[in-house]
């Protein structure tokens, strides 16, 4: 029973150590099976000179005819004016000879404007690249939300006036604030034609204590201290003031000692005398403001009826304000309320003897603020203060399309530009005209002869070797120049010369042929190269010319091109299969550069050379470690491989 217990533990274990040895055995084997796969694959190899080529340049093929008698023609340049020629008829020149000098003035002007074109060009092309930039970057403009209406707020309710409303203030008047100070005056709430009786005034200024002056018939001679008693007094009486006393009348003028000077009294200030004319009447009201106008002197109202004694009914005592001198000050409020604004006042300080108008300054005082003449805040012309905000994104995406069209405009406009500049640089170049053929100068008539007969003025013909005319690119202006060397084939007779370019013209041909490798919208240059060597060649047989436009200095001429075909790509970058030391394939990585005639990859640096080999990295054999199938000569180094 023990033995059957442990018998499913260790039936476990045992399956458990062959599932390992098995899975050992499987990884052991596909190991064995690489390895051997490796180690049994061959690949063919190929020389890397034998799939790499070097560059040299643009190429580009045009045809011409043969001619064995060409004949170089001078027309009048209406452009160019003649600073000296160098020649004669009858001369014999050859090829390269000066024959003419124009003028380089007008040349040089020409190209330093041709400049200042392309810079301008230039300069515009920039510009419309940022606004470009400036229009992507800018956002559109989104109409905002209307705000919801605002409830209208509650109104928030006046207290009721409590405060006496006064059309007349008398020494009774009670104010609803203030202790008379000048500091805290008294303040009645007052109506628009509200007046001052005189008692009221006497009281504010301190004068109802005064004695009053002796009367006329107590004293038949009037002595000079009572004078100054009696003219300041105001009038206390319709009847005294319009029937003066016959015996103060002629009173001389008085002569009042310093002692019997009395104290001066601003009564007449404070309440005006209505003069005699007047009959004793007030004056009448002018303004809202009507106090002065309307100050009450004899006791009465302000609209001229008699005063009463009578005193309104009320169950307190009457107020009696106290006798001064104290401030005052006298408001009318909206509504006859004193809890609303203040619309105008006065204000009178018994104690300094002051009076003057106030307002409420919050309304009438205009605020300080600066105004622009002319200037409306909704005039169109005015620019907003985010400009580029006010775009929506159609009108945005209108003007990216558009600003994009002016771009491309533009660069084909910088390419003329370049083109006329090249043009302008020519025709410097060429300001020293030299003989393109070897012969005999035959004819060399006056300028204006020869313009008037639409002739040219010098001919130059020539009779050894034969001359081919071809056209070239406008783009290869400036990389194949006169004495290039050109390559010309005749079909024919199957043989191939070189010809040395001696002409190129500074005028586009009418009709210019067209390679097919090239832009058929660009203009093409007659060009016309001399055989010299042309054994073979006919009068009027077709030729073949290939012009060779160098890569320029910047390429090393030892700079390897690999065709694309014998490298590869992974995760780890470009590479190739190089063949090693050990006569076997190796994955190489390499590092690429531009890419030439469309097939080959430039290889920088050292990695590969001439005389290196390399495998096809493509099939089922192409994998790294297979063993390589070397040609019988192939040299790995300086030690020849052996054929097996």
């Amino acid at each position: 029973m023990r033995y059957g217990a442990k018998s499913p533990a260790k039936r476990i274990i045992l399956i458990s150590v062959s599932c390992l040895v098995a899975v050992a055995l499987v990884v052991t084997g596909i190991a064995v099976f690489m390895n051997a796969r490796t180690a049994n694959a061959t690949v063919d190899v190929e020389s890397v000179s034998a799939v790499s080529t070097m560059y040299w340049g643009d190429q580009s093929s045009t045809y011409g005819t043969a001619t064995s008698d060409f004949v170089q023609e001078l027309y009048p340049d209406t452009t160019k004016s003649i600073s000296e020629i160098f020649v004669a008829e009858g001369q014999t020149v050859k090829i390269g000879d000066t024959l003419l000098q124009y003028d380089t003035t007008k040349l040089e002007l020409t190209v330093e404007s041709k400049k200042l074109e392309v810079e301008k060009k230039n300069y515009e092309l920039q510009q419309a690249n940022k606004d470009l930039v400036r229009l992507q970057n800018t956002p559109p403009y989104v109409e905002p939300p209307i705000p919801e209406p605002e409830p209208e707020p509650t109104p928030t309710p006046v207290p009721p006036s409590t405060a006496t409303l006064y059309s007349e203030i008398t020494e009774h008047s009670k104010p609803f604030k203030g202790t008379g100070t000048t500091e805290d005056p008294y303040v009645f709430l007052c109506t628009e034609d509200c007046v001052l009786s005189k008692e009221f005034l006497m009281r504010l200024m301190g004068l109802s204590t005064l004695t009053p002056s002796p009367s006329p018939s107590a004293s038949p001679t009037p002595q000079p201290s009572e004078t100054p008693t009696e003219e300041p007094q105001p009038t206390e009486s319709p009847t005294a003031t319009a029937a003066p006393s016959p015996t103060a009348s002629p009173a001389p003028t008085p002569s009042p000692t310093p002692a019997e000077t009395p104290t001066p009294v601003p009564e007449p200030t404070a309440a005006p005398t209505v003069p005699p004319e007047s009959g004793g009447e007030s004056t009448p009201d002018v303004s809202g403001m009507a106090w002065f106008q309307r100050l009450t002197t004899d006791g009465g109202t302000a609209d001229g009826s008699e005063p009463t004694d009578e005193e309104p009914p009320t169950d307190e005592e009457p107020f009696e304000l106290p006798n001064g001198p104290f401030a005052a000050r006298f408001e009318v409020h909206e509504q006859d309320n004193e809890n609303l604004p203040l619309l105008k006042g006065w204000a009178m300080d018994g104690h300094r003897i002051t009076a003057g108008f106030f307002f409420d300054t919050e309304e009438e005082t205009p605020a300080d603020s600066i105004e622009m003449l002319g200037v409306e805040p909704d005039d169109p012309w005015i620019a907003p203060i985010d400009p580029d905000a006010m775009y929506t994104q159609e009108q945005l995406d209108q003007m990216i399309t558009e600003k994009k069209q002016e771009i491309r405009d533009l660069e084909v406009a910088v390419k003329q530009a370049k083109i006329d500049l090249s043009k302008a640089e020519l025709e410097l170049k060429n300001a020293t005209v030299t003989a393109t053929v070897n012969g005999t100068v035959k004819t060399l008539t006056d300028l204006d002869t020869a313009l008037a007969s639409s002739a040219p003025f010098l001919v130059v013909s020539g009779g050894d070797g034969f001359y081919v005319t071809g056209t070239l690119n406008e783009s290869l202006l400036g990389r194949i120049n006169v004495g290039d060397t050109v390559s010309v084939s005749a079909w024919e007779i199957g043989a191939s010369f070189d010809a040395e370019i001696v002409k190129i013209s500074d005028f586009p041909s009418a009709n210019g042929y067209y390679d097919g490798t090239s832009n058929p919208n660009t203009s093409s240059y007659a060009f016309t190269a001399f055989i010299p060597n042309a054994e073979g060649l006919k009068n009027g047989m077709m030729l073949d010319i290939i012009l060779q436009a160098g890569a320029g200095d910047e390429v090393p001429s030892d700079t390897l091109y690999l065709m694309k075909a014998y490298i590869r790509s992974d995760e780890g970058g470009r590479y190739i299969l190089k063949v090693g030391e050990d006569k076997r394939v190796h994955k190489t990585y390499i590092e690429t550069g531009k890419t030439v005639y469309n097939d080959y990859l430039e290889i920088k640096g050292d990695v590969l050379t001439m005389d290196d080999y390399v495998a096809f990295p493509y099939g089922t054999q192409a994998i790294d470690g297979a063993k390589a199938n070397l040609p019988e000569d192939a040299m790995l180094g300086e030690e020849e491989v052996a054929a097996e």
